[in-house]
């Protein structure tokens, strides 16, 4: 397709990159939308304080031809506006507050100048006694998170910027931060009539830690051990991302067996945290039985995890250019017996969580979103399956040697609460499969001969990749700019952005929580598979 004011283009067998003057931002986003790229995959930014120049990167895709194009433009340093694109991808909304909040971009139209007259800012402190008023932290000369305010807490009164935009005919109740259904720090003011909800703000940041701005200050190999810590039920789903970004800016080649071992270490993970989900699920609908059940057969993965990789949460296990260490011994005979038994127990499992007439209640028809919304509010992995979008991209654009294994993808029709267990359950089952596989294709112990260890510190040259990984909770991805140019990233990230599905999804209960019982709410905010850590960064 044409873009307006194009001033420089890419182009690769299944990637468009196109760079467009600001003043065409939204008409080429317009343009994009009525030419099938429906998904809004992510937004960002990247300052260039030498050009005095501010990068904004709009990704979107269109899923019949497997087809990605990255549209990014310039704005001045001093002049940090452009137009929302929340009108016509209504998925980007928290992404366009995170780069205001980071970065000083100012989005004209974002839904929050309709209700609260401002962009707010969702993952820092409005409050400047917590957080510098026009700090924003991941401009290159802002300071970062440095020499924040000394705040002594006993003067500090609770403040609720919220109210301004309450509606009057709405009771409001606050559920959270430390709710038992919300899983971790994170809040949901709910306006009510009677027992339905009509409106919905959430608040997050609890638990921010600005990891971004830490991983840029770190070299590319010691940024590793934290990514786990960003969701610490499916650590190595964000290893996986940044790593194979890194590689790709390096040109780094990873041997068939060290694909082998990430993919073995992925599926495992992926197991013991679907595994976690249904337990969660079933633990907030007072199905203890079910989540009694769930408890003890994830040890058992995470068992394998921890034989495997060293670690049982924070795995630290893959390395740029290969994996810290090879099977272990009699790992291949006890992962053999652990999946055969649990294939079988698995159907059980299922049964005892299904027949209970409560999960009938609580999921079956309640909360149903249409693959047209899924996409719309750039939903990925299985609650976007769920809604009977086939799209995995293990299968639809393999990487890391997913195209040497057989499995199918699991799909939904309803897209309601009981359609994303069913999946999850179903996701389990072709893990195993694909456990068995790689297994059998890792006949012999063999030798990784430290093959790492022949990666490159640092790249020697600038450049730009995005990693990404079908996690259990859907796209997690990782953009990693480098800049060895610039004394201070010679050895460091430039910029390091990560795309959080449990951030996305989440966003989307603004709109889709609506009209929902309040009970209903909070099964279906369980339905998603959040992670607070990953959420807040």
């Amino acid at each position: 397709m044409k873009f307006v004011g194009e001033l420089e283009r890419k182009e690769w067998s299944n990637l468009t990159y196109v760079e467009v003057e600001p003043n065409t931002w939204y008409e080429n986003a317009s343009r994009l939308l009525d030419s099938g790229y429906l998904y809004p995959q992510m937004l960002t930014a990247i300052d260039w304080p030498a050009e005095k120049k501010i990068q904004v990167l709009f990704v979107t895709h269109r899923f019949k031809d497997s087809h990605t194009v990255a549209m990014s433009t310039k704005i001045d340093r001093e002049n940090r506006e452009l137009p929302t694109l929340t009108d016509l991808y209504p998925g980007i909304e928290w992404q366009e507050n995170e780069a205001y909040e980071m970065f000083g971009i100012d989005f004209v139209g974002h839904p929050d100048y309709k209700r609260w007259g401002r962009i707010r800012k969702i993952l820092l402190s409005e409050d400047p006694r917590l957080f510098p008023k026009d700090r924003y932290p991941l401009l290159k000369d802002s300071g970062g998170y440095k020499n924040l305010p000394k705040v002594n807490w006993n003067e500090i009164e609770g403040t609720d910027r919220e109210k301004e935009g309450l509606r009057d005919d709405l009771v409001y109740v606050y559920v959270g931060p430390q709710h038992p259904a919300t899983h971790g720090p994170v809040g949901f003011l709910l306006g009510l009539r009677g027992e339905i909800v009509e409106d919905v703000i959430p608040r997050l940041g609890y638990v921010h830690r600005g990891v971004e701005w830490i991983f840029e200050q770190k070299e590319y190999s010691k940024i590793i051990p934290l990514l786990d810590r960003q969701c610490y039920v499916d650590g190595i789903g964000w290893e996986i991302p940044y790593v194979l970004a890194v590689e790709e800016i390096m040109n780094v080649k990873v041997d068939e067996r060290a694909n082998l071992l990430r993919i073995l270490a992925a599926e495992l993970s992926r197991i013991q945290s679907h595994i976690l989900y249904i337990g969660s699920f079933l633990e907030n609908i007072n199905h203890l039985t079910g989540f009694a059940w769930t408890v003890r057969d994830r040890e058992v993965f995470i068992n394998l995890l921890e034989m495997l990789t060293g670690q049982r949460m924070t795995f630290n296990y893959l390395r740029i250019g290969g994996v810290a260490r090879d099977l272990p011994q009699g790992f291949r005979d006890l992962t053999e017996k652990v999946i055969a038994k649990f294939d079988k127990h698995l159907d059980k499992l299922i049964d005892i969580s299904l027949v209970n007439p409560t999960v009938a209640i609580r999921a079956d028809g309640v909360a149903p979103v249409s693959a047209e919304d899924a996409i719309k509010y750039g939903w990925t992995g299985p609650n976007l399956r769920a809604s009977g979008v086939a799209w995995d991209y293990r299968i639809n654009k393999p990487y890391m040697g997913y195209d040497s294994v057989d499995f199918e993808g699991a799909i939904g029709n309803k897209g309601d609460i009981l359609d994303r267990m069913l999946v999850r359950f179903e996701e389990i089952r072709q893990s195993l499969n694909i456990v068995r596989q790689v297994l059998k294709s890792l006949t012999t112990r063999g030798d990784l001969g430290k093959h790492y260890k022949r990666a490159p510190p640092f790249p020697r040259q600038s450049g730009i990749a995005y990693g990404i990984h079908e996690s259990a909770r859907g796209e997690n991805g990782v953009l990693v700019v480098a800049n060895p140019k610039d004394p201070r990233a010679r050895m460091k990230p430039w910029r390091v952005h990560m795309r959080s599905p449990v951030f996305i999804h989440t966003m989307s209960l603004k709109y889709l929580g609506r009209g929902l019982l309040l009970q209903d709410f909070l099964a279906n905010y369980i339905s998603l598979d959040t992670c607070v850590a990953e959420m807040d960064r």
